[in-house]
């Protein structure tokens, strides 16, 4: 699971780190101890992701306690350049956390996706340190600018926090923070906007349409149970009769919205009034992708049936904003391909250590260490 999209759409840098931090321990307000002063245990009922045989020593280190490691040690080399263990150990946590708060629900475990945990955070410390060496090389390192933008993102506080309940050194979240425009001004030095005709083969590659459609549904709403079989030759009749009404018409997309508003059954009409935009990732119907695909821009279709019901769709033209949102991801995929490119053509070793690493057991170590911390430090108990 390679997700380097998924990181640059979390805004990856400061802005994540605040989010995580948050959501792990800002609205904390109870101790799991009566006394911070000793060692304590986390309350179950606090964070499912804990576990109440682990203690909490705060004698040591973070990344000691909840990894066994100290911030400076390498776990990775790339390219000849070392990638510390508290930078790695930040994005594994996160991948931790990313994973239990979206997929824990459905009772799916980390100890099943050990593996998937460790390689992510693998690729991003890879990604970012391939960014740092290539903006060097290109001569696009971050401006004084990008520089005190990114140091102001972070108050002292927050800044101090990220140290002792992560262990990250004053370097690693210089790294963190400057994520963004290292990519950033890579991206301006190998990319470029494009042209008219890479932006349509692009949209064409990637199947993107526009498309509204009047629906009459041949099953229950509720159950999705199919409908009497006379209720369903009525609505086939009445879509034959609102197809024929937007054939005669003289403004077809004024008819169109008129009949869709006062007669369309689509669930999504109310959110979606001007239409959708799909693209070949999503699931649609069977047949309603199809149908829309042989019209022109501007076409109307027939009566298409599919396992909701009668369709009647019009072809829109793609409008100049969702063209602008595509022509940003026409970038963001091309600098994908750069960066997969040069991971492909790395060095890279890995620390013994990373072969050894359980990832469910280091994140349920450290929200016990950092509820304990947490606690602790707002002096609660």
């Amino acid at each position: 699971m390679k997700n380097w999209k998924r990181l640059l759409a979390l805004s990856l840098a400061g802005a994540m780190a605040l989010s995580l931090f948050a959501c792990k321990s800002g609205d904390s307000t109870e101790s799991p101890s009566a006394d911070p002063s000793e060692e304590v245990s986390a309350d179950p009922d606090t964070d499912p992701s804990t576990s109440p045989e682990i203690v909490a020593d705060l004698s040591q280190g973070v990344l000691e306690f909840s990894a066994g490691m100290s911030a400076g040690d390498t776990v990775l080399t790339v390219n000849g350049e070392d990638v510390p263990a508290d930078l790695f150990l930040y994005w594994l946590d996160y991948n931790c956390y990313y994973f239990m708060s979206y997929y824990g629900m459905f009772g799916l475990s980390l100890s099943d996706y050990a593996t998937d945990m460790i390689e992510d955070s693998v690729y991003f410390c890879v990604s970012q340190t391939l960014l740092r060496q290539k903006a060097a090389e290109l001569g696009c390192l971050p401006t004084d600018a990008q520089v005190k933008e990114a140091q102001d993102s972070l108050d002292d506080e927050t800044r101090e926090m990220l140290k002792s309940g992560y262990g990250l050194s004053d370097d690693s979240i210089n790294a963190l923070v400057l994520s963004n425009a290292y990519y950033d001004n890579v991206m301006a030095a190998l990319t470029h906007e494009p042209d008219e005709q890479e932006l349509d083969e692009y949209l064409d590659s990637l199947g993107v349409f526009a498309v509204k459609h009047i629906l009459l549904m041949t099953v229950d709403q509720t159950t999705q149970e199919a409908l009497p079989d006379d209720e369903i030759a009525a609505k086939k009749s009445q879509a034959d009769d609102l197809l024929a009404q937007l054939q005669g018409a003289s403004d077809l997309e004024a008819k169109f919205d008129e009949l869709m508003n006062e007669y369309s059954e689509d669930g999504g009409l109310a959110t979606n009034p001007d239409g959708y935009v799909f693209s070949a990732n999503d699931s649609l119907v069977g047949g309603f992708r199809e149908a829309t695909l042989e019209l022109e821009i501007g076409g109307l279709s027939g009566v298409v049936e599919t396992d909701y019901g009668y369709h009647i769709m019009l072809r829109l033209p793609l409008t100049e904003e969702t063209k602008a949102e595509y022509g940003a991801n026409f970038r963001a995929d091309a600098m994908n391909d750069l960066v997969q490119q040069w991971e492909d053509a790395a060095d890279i070793t890995r620390a013994d250590a990373l072969s050894t690493l359980d990832p469910e057991d280091f994140f349920n170590r450290l929200s016990v260490y950092q509820q304990a911390l947490y606690g602790e430090e707002e002096g609660v108990g």
